[in-house]
C-alpha cells in the first residue's frame, strides 16, 4: 500500500483504537475520572485533533477539572469512543 494516505478520520480513529484497552484497563481498576493530559499522552493525538474525537465521537464535555486540568469520565468515554470506533467488544455487560 506505498504512497496510500488515510483519510484525516480515519487516521483520528486508528489513533484512537490505541486508548481502548487502555481506557478499559483504568475502567476495571475503578477509575473514575481521566484527564485530558493522559488521554493526549496515550493516544498520540495533539490536543485539536483530539477535540474533533471528542465532538464526532459525541463523547461528553469534561466533568469536571481538577488542579484545573480537564477531567473526563472514564466510563462513557470508553462506551461513546466504543460505538464511534465500531468496537462492541467494549460495549457487551460482563
Amino acid at each position: 500500500m506505498a504512497g496510500y494516505k488515510l483519510r484525516f478520520t480515519e487516521m483520528l480513529k486508528q489513533q484512537c483504537s490505541r486508548l481502548l484497552p487502555w481506557l478499559d484497563a483504568m475502567n476495571r481498576k475503578g477509575v473514575k475520572y481521566v484527564s485530558r493530559d493522559l488521554l493526549l499522552k496515550q493516544s498520540g493525538l495533539k490536543d485539536n485533533e483530539l477535540q474533533k474525537v471528542i465532538h464526532d465521537g459525541n463523547m461528553p464535555r469534561h466533568s469536571l477539572r481538577i488542579k484545573g486540568v480537564k477531567c473526563y469520565s472514564v466510563d462513557a468515554s470508553l462506551r461513546l469512543l466504543a460505538r464511534w470506533l465500531g468496537r462492541i467488544e467494549y460495549l457487551e455487560v460482563e
